[in-house]
């Protein structure tokens, strides 16, 4: 690049001093605080912990981290908190299937049942101690504590609980409770 008087005034206009009216950090009044920063002094946090090279470490670093930690729906105490699933149930007929004459759609929003499998291994259904609201779940047992938040209100009294007593889970079926239910039955 080559340099003109034109460009040298415009770099010497770029590099000149602040106009005077403008307050600096020294101009400033002196207000009787002072500012500081322990920018240099935080601790570091477990440094001997390896960064993690597949996704599957990751994963298992990020579930011990949990496993260590209450969460929002976290164990109480020294309870953990137990793996679970939700899926949505669909009553179908033969109309549904294969003539597809009734209302019903694919879609979850004409699904009649909330699944929900929570997996307790260890636990005896003797110790198990649920609670059904229309908007939660709560699982207690002496090794285990769950509060789920559900995604849509249920009916509590229509609900069903069974002990699968192989898997060691407590696959609840909950009903249901939505406003525009008359319009997809």
């Amino acid at each position: 690049m080559e340099f003109t008087a034109d460009t040298m005034t415009k770099l010497k206009e770029l590099l000149r001093e602040p106009e005077p009216e403008v307050l600096q950090g020294d101009d400033l009044p002196f207000s009787g605080y002072q500012i500081t920063s322990n920018r240099d002094k935080v601790p570091c946090l477990e440094k001997d912990t390896k960064a993690p090279r597949t996704i599957e470490e990751y994963e298992e670093q990020e579930a011990a981290e949990l496993d260590s930690l209450v969460g929002p729906c976290g164990g109480v105490e020294d309870r953990k908190t137990p793996e679970y699933t939700m899926n949505y149930q669909q009553s179908v007929s033969a109309e549904d299937v294969f003539l597809q004459m009734g209302p019903k759609t694919p879609s979850s929003a004409s699904c009649e049942n909330l699944i929900v499998r929570i997996q307790l291994p260890g636990d005896k259904k003797e110790n198990v101690e649920l609670t059904v609201d229309t908007k939660s779940v709560t699982v207690q047992s002496p090794q285990y504590y769950l509060k789920l938040v559900l995604p849509h209100d249920i009916d509590p009294d229509n609900s069903k609980a069974n002990w699968d007593s192989c898997k060691e889970c407590l696959v609840l079926t909950l009903k249901l409770n939505r406003e525009f239910d008359f319009v997809n039955f």
